[in-house]
């Protein structure tokens, strides 16, 4: 007479697949973590404690740690990322998003002065760079990087060293969103990141000699 034994191989396989932890999970974004209060401060830190300037394009989990009623922390750019706390609650809050090349910013909506921004993809480019001097003598320059005197620039952020070399004359720029200069009585190096705006006149000059003035205009 046939006997028959239970079936166990079934039960054993549904048993593997139910245990806590043995099916594989979606991976989670590469941490940050957001801080809002107890104070007036706002900052975005990386997993090693750093402040974040730039990031790869990709999948981040943000925790947020609203630690004010008065403060929110809201995270806007592309990508169509736009999160935010709420200004009367706290607590922690954890989003995930994915990030794409471009400019992001953080900030209170409550307090203008409380902000951040970071930058997703590869940094842009230094700006090009132009050479100002004035000295010794009765001389005054603006050149560009290969050396050739500024007649014209094209519009844009521009990287200027000035190089004074004289205690009687000094180094002006102005015109539009531009006012840098050195002391008359100063003698040695500055430099000065600017931002020349399109179709506008720009000046630089010795505020001591009326006739050391040039001008030019941008594009």
């Amino acid at each position: 007479m046939r006997q028959f034994r239970p079936l166990i191989v079934l039960p054993l396989l549904l048993a593997a697949v139910l245990v806590p932890g043995s099916a594989s999970s979606a991976s989670s974004g590469t941490p940050l973590t957001g801080t809002v209060g107890p104070g007036f401060t706002i900052t975005l830190k990386n997993a090693g404690g750093a402040t974040v300037r730039q990031l790869d394009p990709g999948a981040y989990t943000i925790t947020v740690h609203d630690l004010a009623d008065i403060h929110n922390f809201h995270l806007r750019g592309p990508g169509a990322v736009n999160q935010a706390t709420s200004v009367e609650g706290t607590g922690d809050v954890t989003w995930d998003v994915t990030f794409v090349d471009g400019l992001y910013t953080y900030k209170c909506d409550v307090h203008g002065s409380m902000h951040g921004s970071f930058r997703v993809g590869p940094p842009p480019p230094p700006p090009p760079k132009l050479n100002g001097k004035v000295g010794p003598g009765k001389t005054i320059s603006l050149k560009t990087a290969s050396g050739g005197s500024v007649k014209g620039l094209a519009h844009g952020v521009y990287k200027v060293v000035v190089r004074d070399a004289t205690k009687k004359d000094n180094f002006h720029l102005s015109g539009l969103g531009i006012n840098k200069r050195t002391g008359v009585a100063f003698r040695g190096s500055k430099t000065w990141t600017v931002t020349f705006r399109a179709g506008k006149k720009y000046v630089y000059r010795s505020d001591a000699t009326k006739k050391l003035l040039k001008t030019f205009k941008t594009a």
